[in-house]
């Protein structure tokens, strides 16, 4: 099981949006290589907070051969004593039985961790787009509610694929229309994060979503904190890691580095 503590002599691993791709075995295999690493170095524990897949349809999508050495990658990971917890995405909210039988530990949406003291709170990050009203309406209501997730499951795994890709060149459109793919989209989520500090003072934040690796301070009236984004790995390999004390935005090398 996942602690909610973690000294500041551990080291626990975040990462998200890694938008595994089916069939792109090369992408595939470099990500459970990073799994490999991040067991060779004895982390503590690894944190997966959502958009793992470009898209996943449930856990027929899982059982395909071709997600055989991830799903084995988890499992090596939690036999080694380096506990998983997996957060959904917006791309990925079907995740369940098959991570549940590697062994990982299904989490809340939101999260708060004590990191050698410090009161973080992990979440996959969309939530925090509160002034996207038609994606809060849509990605975070109608696909999620109970009906269509049953609906979505129990189409035959073609179909379901073929609405899943027809969904993503839809939001990808919508991006590139508001200039999100080239331009960052940190501001997006500022609004968000501050309601949330205004309610609850933390004092760093992990999240995904805005494909921006960065490190931000944020003031939320008499609350400090730091909000640490994790990056698209389609465009650069990259997880944040709490080690020696302190929270850090960490790339791969770049002979890791796999082209968009």
């Amino acid at each position: 099981m996942l602690p909610a503590v973690h000294g500041a002599d551990e080291r626990v691993v975040f990462v998200s949006d890694v938008h595994l791709r089916y069939g792109d075995v090369a992408y595939l295999r470099q990500f459970t290589d990073f799994l490999d690493g991040v067991g060779a170095d004895g982390a503590a524990a690894v944190y997966i907070h959502g958009d793992l897949f470009d898209f996943y349809v449930g856990p027929r999508q899982g059982a395909r051969p071709f997600y055989g050495p991830l799903f084995t990658g988890l499992r090596a990971l939690v036999d080694a004593g380096i506990p998983v917890g997996i957060i959904h995405g917006n791309r990925d909210f079907l995740m369940g039985k098959r991570f549940a039988d590697a062994g990982c530990d299904l989490l809340a949406l939101e999260v708060a961790l004590d990191l050698g003291g410090l009161r973080v709170h992990l979440s996959h990050g969309d939530q925090f787009c509160i002034h996207d009203r038609s994606y809060l309406f849509w990605a975070r209501g109608v696909l999620r509610a109970a009906p269509l997730r049953f609906l979505v499951r129990n189409l035959p795994i073609s179909v379901a694929t073929w609405l899943a890709r027809r969904y993503r060149k839809v939001s990808a459109k919508k991006l590139a229309k508001r200039g999100a793919a080239t331009t960052s989209r940190l501001a997006t989520i500022l609004d968000g994060v501050r309601q949330l500090l205004e309610r609850d003072p933390y004092d760093a934040l992990v999240c995904g979503h805005i494909h921006d690796l960065a490190e931000t301070d944020i003031t939320a009236g008499p609350t400090k904190s730091v909000l640490y984004t994790t990056g698209a790995w389609e465009q650069c390999p990259n997880y944040i890691e709490w080690a020696d004390g302190s929270l850090r935005v960490r790339k791969l090398r770049p002979q890791a580095a796999v082209s968009g």
